[in-house]
């Protein structure tokens, strides 16, 4: 009997993924754990391996086409097993962009040949069906209340995954800000320091240090290291923490696990490792999950401090500011600093005003004692 290749459930939140492409074409040789398909999730790319040696049978999903987790992708035969074809579903079969473009002419996607695998109508040929009728007056018809669109883009599932959280964090997650301005003067010293001598820690950043102070500092909270469920406060065995990525395809949060027992040149090394496979491609669904906090750092597009949005379920996000030369007065007297400003949420059901400010002041304590995070 046929194997079948459905799409995999990778992280708890998933609720559906996106054909990215098809490695082998139908009929093709593989055998059991070679990779036949590339799956879009919420939070990157994975490849979904074959169940069994044999001919791939049929690729019943087209590439950008969505479905819900646990949909039938594809099937494994049986060398010299013949598979009947699936019957079609209830509705035309039709990617989701091919069904917008089809509403958007008006146009019936039951009378549209399909080109796709199984007859799958695609957005090609719906605009190879348009084509004939559609002129200038047409597509002046394109609008968004009264005002003309340019274009419509679909969002990825990662884009509308990140809509719907950000939604989520801010219906259902009360959250409040706190900033704090930070003195760099020591750890800056420290790292020229440490780029002369050379070693492991040359390679430390200003991030490394931001994201070893969180997660010291986190460590000596335990209990806003937790998140609230059915009434309950859930105190978590291990901090770990979240470094915010920007990639081609979004922003991407891989997790460090264990971030606050790790050596700064070893969380450092991890980091940088995570953030290469974050914009190739190459992160594992371990790598997305089980955050404790997230630390975001914009301070490289001059961005002096934010009122950031928390990435649930997280009780905590922690955004970083611009590096800045500030006037500022030590002991008196007037002195130029290089200062940074912190900009932290919180979940206000997980921490009040007076339990985020010592952690907010413990975390400030520790970059400001850069020695200490080695």
């Amino acid at each position: 009997m046929a194997s079948e290749i459905r799409m995999p459930r990778i992280g708890h939140s998933m609720t559906e993924g996106r054909v990215v492409e098809w490695l082998h074409a139908p009929g093709a040789a593989v055998r059991a754990g070679d990779p036949v398909v590339v799956v879009e999730t919420d939070k990157a790319e994975f490849e979904v391996e074959a169940p069994a040696d044999g001919v791939l049978a049929s690729c019943s999903v087209a590439v950008d086409e969505t479905v819900e987790v646990g949909a039938l992708l594809g099937l494994v035969a049986a060398p010299g097993e013949r598979v009947a074809a699936r019957p079609p579903r209830g509705r035309v079969r039709a990617s989701p962009k091919a069904r917008r473009l089809a509403d958007a002419r008006g146009l019936d996607l039951a009378a549209i040949p399909g080109s796709g695998p199984d007859g799958l109508v695609t957005a090609e040929d719906v605009e190879i069906a348009a084509a004939p009728a559609a002129g200038p007056e047409h597509r002046a018809e394109e609008s968004w209340q009264g005002r003309p669109v340019r274009e419509r883009r679909p969002l990825s599932p990662l884009e509308r995954v990140t809509a719907q959280r950000t939604q989520q964090a801010w219906t259902s997650a009360p959250h409040f800000v706190q900033m704090l301005d930070v003195d760099m003067e020591p750890a800056r010293a420290l790292r020229e320091t440490w780029k002369r001598e050379g070693g492991p820690l040359a390679a430390v950043t200003l991030g490394d240090l931001c994201v070893a102070a969180t997660a010291r500092a986190l460590a000596e909270h335990p209990a806003l290291n937790a998140v609230i469920d059915a009434g309950e406060r859930v105190l978590f065995a291990e901090v770990n923490v979240g470094v915010a990525v920007d990639t081609p395809r979004g922003l991407v949060v891989p997790v460090i696990r264990g971030a606050d027992a790790l050596a700064l040149a070893e969380l450092s090394a991890r980091t940088r490792a995570l953030a290469a496979a974050a914009r190739e491609q190459r992160l594992a669904p371990v790598d997305l999950e089980a955050g404790s906090a997230t630390v975001s750092n914009l301070g490289a597009f001059g961005i002096r401090a934010g009122t950031p949005v928390l990435n649930p379920p997280e009780a905590l996000l922690v955004f970083v500011g611009a590096l800045e030369e500030r006037v500022v007065v030590r002991e008196g007297e007037i002195a130029v600093r290089p200062m940074l400003t912190l900009s932290i949420a919180y979940d206000h059901r997980v921490a009040d005003g007076a339990a985020a400010a010592r952690l907010s002041a413990r975390i400030r304590e520790r970059l400001e004692d850069p020695a200490s995070l080695t």
